[in-house]
């Protein structure tokens, strides 16, 4: 057996140095340009926020149907193509309605130019006691028109089911005893969801839930009687909440109405990140690595005359 076969390689220090060099470039390289298309987005994000556009919470691919307040049974995916705004109501409580339909009032007399708008309040009850004929009356009540306004009466397990699961109203609570018979079992959120043309429900899950608004801003006002140096405090943490919960109501129908707005003059569709840059990068170096691969093995077999 020829010994020189089993004889290590002989390394070329120079060719390692500039393979390690050339290496650490392309790598500084690759994530400098990462970091500037993601700071690049970044900032296209927030002026887009600043502008209206708002956070997709979900997107509805399920259908939801039900019984409207003229006794004909529709479904939401008719309303593909249009910005629509939904929220529950309890029919036989009507207190517990007050805040959501004053809101959908000011959206519909707002919006009633606009074929490409509408309502939709979902009733939580059970349909076969509190029907499309309640949800008519109540229709009536706020002088709703049915080509831009729907009240929908469906099984009240599948109404829960569609507002926690898909329009992510986590918060809706079941009472029970003397609340239950006072306010209605369930303790729905006086909460109005945003979805836009390719039904993808915009905002932010706490968002647009005005009964919370008014809680806090009700609350903050109190304290302020007592207190009222407390705004004055704008750097801290507390401060900034206190102040935006003192105009949260406001703050929140403002932001509603901004939303609403840039959804209708949105033409760019949601789409995944884009890795683009990140797989160029990533290949550039593996296609490196490889190439410097086999020329190092080239080398080692013409030195060890392989």
């Amino acid at each position: 057996m020829n010994p020189t076969v089993l004889e290590p390689a002989e390394r070329d220090p120079k060719a390692i140095r500039r393979t390690v060099i050339v290496l650490f470039l392309l790598m500084l390289v690759g994530g400098a340009v990462i970091w500037w298309k993601y700071t690049q987005q970044q900032a296209k994000d927030k002026q887009e926020e600043i502008a209206g556009r708002s956070p997709r919470i979900s997107r509805l691919t399920k259908n939801f149907a039900g019984v409207c307040q003229d006794g004909e049974f529709r479904g939401l995916d008719d309303l593909e193509g249009k910005v629509w705004v939904v929220a529950p109501i309890v029919p036989n409580h009507p207190e517990e309605n007050k805040i959501q339909l004053q809101k959908m009032q000011d959206l519909a007399e707002h919006y009633k130019e606009r074929d490409d708008f509408h309502l939709v309040c979902i009733s939580v009850a059970n349909p076969h006691e509190h029907g499309y004929e309640e949800l008519a009356k109540i229709a009536d009540e706020v002088g709703a028109d049915m080509s831009q306004w729907w009240f929908m009466a469906a099984e009240e397990k599948s109404v829960i089911g569609f507002l926690k699961d898909h329009l992510k109203m986590a918060h809706i609570k079941e009472r029970k005893g003397a609340d239950a018979e006072k306010f209605g079992v369930h303790d729905i959120p006086a909460q109005l969801r945003i979805v836009d043309q390719s039904r993808r429900v915009r905002g932010e899950f706490e968002q647009f839930d005005f009964d919370f608004a008014l809680a806090r801003q009700n609350e903050v006002r109190e304290r302020l009687k007592t207190q009222p140096t407390l705004l004055d405090d704008k750097q801290s943490r507390e401060g900034q909440l206190l102040n935006l919960y003192h105009d949260m109501e406001e703050i929140w129908t403002k932001r509603m109405y901004k939303v609403i707005d840039y959804t209708f003059t949105e033409t760019e569709t949601d789409q995944d990140p884009n890795y683009g840059s990140a797989i160029v990068v990533a290949l550039t170096i593996l296609a490196f690595i490889i190439i410097m691969g086999i020329r190092l093995r080239k080398h080692r077999n013409a030195t060890t005359g392989g």
